[in-house]
This record gives structure tokens, C-alpha cells and sequence, in this order.
């Protein structure tokens, strides 16, 4: 039988120690005042089979259960049907662009990063900031769209998150109307950059597979389970062993808020549905969906 040395398995527990600490390790750059940037370096995913190569889609539906809200993973991150998306496509198919819209997932982007320049206030209780240490980062649609335009437009020579030749990332937040907007200012650095060797280390030492930065798959049965009980509004059992598929990354101790903490209202674009898709045969009236789902739970 072929042994590990003991540096393979002081590496094995170290992954496994960044893989289960990491996905409550945020950077809520929300917090910042208006005017105020960051300056971030996007590092690449650990899995090279990411086509994206340094940011992967996190898909998920907001439901009222138990009169709380409640994030709940879309099936469809995991190549499977989601009864929650086909409930939004039926509204959408009767015109209820309203009922529509509550059902419809929410689309962002989880990214990685090594914080250049934070402006954030020093953390009171360990007295540090984010700078010099990397991220999980969630992105919106705004900030997705200006990564991607600049990807689309050419405006990039160099792959952005290479240690040489990269080039950092600007978020900087602006009003617009009453609302905090990202889309005013924010963009790549005109000028590459090569990173330092102490912040490749850091680099190194903290990312991880993108992948462990998304929820679990929460399965078919708990889903239908939690959307029968938002379309009734009737009761939803969350057991311990629930908690963690049905909700995302809720922090257990004081540190960097989660995504999920962000002000809602600061990213003005959706996820919307395309037109083929909200109406195509797939779509099916919500009464239908909770009549398949009862028939199901008789078996």
C-alpha cells in the first residue's frame, strides 16, 4: 500500500482547513462610504477545469417561509429541474410579471481576491482591515457587466488575475437617485501590474476551489418542501441538518459579513428571464407545481 509523506498530509489538512473556513470569508465591500474604492486583484479558480477560469455562477431564489425570508439554492447550479423556476415561468406565462419576478432566481458571480487597497474602518476587535489578505468576493450584475464588457471589448491584453502581466480591479461605489450604485467608476486598471513575491505567497496560501464557495445541492424533496410552504404560506420544518443547504453561508461567529448581508437595493438589475424561457413548455402554473408535489409526498 502506497504512504503519504507526512508534508502530503500536513497538505491535505491544510486545504481541507481553508475549504471549510473560507465561504464565510467575504469582502463587504458594500460597506464602503459613497465615493470611496477598493483596489482588488482576482486570482484564478484552484479547479482548471473552470471555464471561467477565476469566477463561478451562484444561482439562487428568495422564499417567504415561516414569515422570514430565506435564500434558497436554484437546482438548476447543480444541472437539475428547479420546481421554483418553473413556478416563475408560469406566472410569467399568465402575464404576472409581479409573481413572475418574486420566483425568478437571482444570479451572481463568486470570485476570489487578494485585497491591494481597503478603505474600510480597521476590524475592532483584531484591530486589522482586508488589505494584504484574500477574499471571497460576490458579485452583482453591475460589476459582472463591466468585467464582461471589458473581456468583450478588447479592453484586456493580458489575462486580468495573471501573478505577472495582470492587472487590478476598481470597485468604486457612486449614488445614483437614492440608491448606491457600482457602475460609475468601476473598472480594470489602465495599467498591468506584476505582483509581489510576498503577495503571491499570500495568493497562494489562501485561494481555494471556487466551487466550495457554493452552497450544497439542498435536493429535490427539501425544495419542493420550502416552496409549497411559501406558495401556502403554511409551515416549514427546518431541521439542523436543513439549515446549512437552505440558507447561504450564515456566519456562526463575528467576522466578515456574508454576501447576503449587502443592502439589496444597491444592485438596480436582476436576473431576468429570457423571453423563450419564461414561456415556453416547460412553464407551468403554480397550482400545478403544488398538485405535483402533494401527489408526490402521498407515494
Amino acid at each position: 500500500m502506497a504512504r503519504k509523506s507526512l508534508e502530503e498530509l500536513r497538505s491535505q489538512f491544510k486545504k481541507e482547513d481553508k475549504q471549510t473556513s473560507r465561504p464565510n470569508n467575504y469582502y463587504p465591500f458594500w460597506n464602503m462610504k459613497e465615493g470611496e474604492q477598493c483596489i482588488i486583484r482576482f486570482l484564478p479558480d484552484l479547479d482548471d477545469d473552470n471555464p471561467l477560469g477565476f469566477m463561478v455562477e451562484k444561482l439562487t431564489h428568495n422564499l417567504t417561509i415561516n414569515g422570514e425570508r430565506k435564500t434558497v439554492p436554484c437546482l438548476k447550479m447543480y444541472g437539475e429541474d428547479c420546481p421554483i423556476c418553473k413556478v416563475s415561468q408560469g406566472y410569467y406565462k399568465d402575464d404576472d410579471k409581479k409573481n413572475g419576478s418574486l420566483y425568478w432566481r437571482k444570479k451572481q458571480h463568486v470570485v476570489q481576491a487578494l485585497i491591494i487597497e481597503d478603505p474600510l474602518p480597521k476590524d475592532t476587535n483584531t484591530g486589522e482591515t482586508h488589505e494584504g489578505k484574500v477574499r471571497a468576493i460576490s458579485l452583482g450584475y453591475q460589476l459582472f457587466e463591466i468585467i464582461k464588457a471589458a473581456f468583450e471589448g478588447g479592453e484586456l491584453d493580458e489575462i486580468p488575475y495573471a501573478y505577472e502581466g495582470g492587472c487590478n480591479f476598481v470597485i468604486k461605489k457612486s449614488k445614483q437617485g437614492e440608491y448606491a450604485t457600482y457602475a460609475v467608476g468601476s473598472n480594470f486598471a489602465r495599467k498591468a501590474t506584476d505582483l509581489t513575491e510576498d503577495e503571491i505567497a499570500i495568493a497562494t496560501d489562501g485561494m481555494v476551489e471556487l466551487g466550495t464557495l457554493l452552497p450544497p445541492n439542498p435536493g429535490l424533496e427539501k425544495v419542493e418542501a420550502m416552496l409549497e410552504a411559501a406558495l401556502t404560506g403554511g409551515e416549514y420544518n427546518e431541521t439542523k441538518e436543513d439549515a446549512p443547504s437552505t440558507m447561504s453561508f450564515k456566519k456562526k461567529e463575528k467576522a466578515a459579513p456574508a454576501e447576503d448581508d449587502a443592502p439589496a437595493k444597491t444592485e438596480v438589475k436582476e436576473d431576468a428571464p429570457a423571453k423563450e424561457e419564461a414561456s415556453g413548455d416547460s412553464s407551468e402554473a403554480a397550482d400545478a407545481i403544488l398538485a405535483k408535489i402533494r401527489n408526490r409526498n402521498k407515494k
